[in-house]
């Protein structure tokens, strides 16, 4: 939620448009996961490298695997739940995405608010 919530402070005057925006976001989010998880584990963050594919740095950012046919089989994986997870029906943080997003605020604010859905118990 506050990673969400300072990308929606930092961007909150730029001009970007909503195209944009999901780049921005969809590039952000596996940073931020990587270096929540790394943090929380005490270990160090691990740049990311543009040479590879979305999935596939994940997994360098996250773990640093160095096995090629390992990396392989995970990032073909992770690309069908990312797809699928993308493709998910409404629940409530999708709702709540979008009925934020019905007011107008920039899409990180959007998305500081399905993730504190996410907190919930049910």
């Amino acid at each position: 939620i506050a990673c969400f919530s300072a990308l929606a402070a930092h961007y909150c005057d730029k001009e970007t448009s909503y195209e944009l925006e999901c780049k921005l976001a969809i590039a952000k989010i596996a940073s931020m996961i990587a270096l929540i998880y790394r943090y929380t584990t005490n270990q160090d963050f691990i740049q990311a490298d543009s040479r590879l594919s979305y999935s596939k740095n994940f997994i360098h950012m996250m773990f640093d695997i160095s096995s090629y046919k390992f990396t392989e089989v995970v990032a073909k994986a992770l690309d069908i739940i990312f797809i699928l997870h993308a493709d998910h029906e409404q629940n409530a943080s999708t709702a709540t995405v979008r009925m934020t997003g019905s007011s107008g605020p920039n899409l990180f604010a959007c998305l500081a608010s399905g993730a504190a859905t996410l907190w919930g118990p049910a």
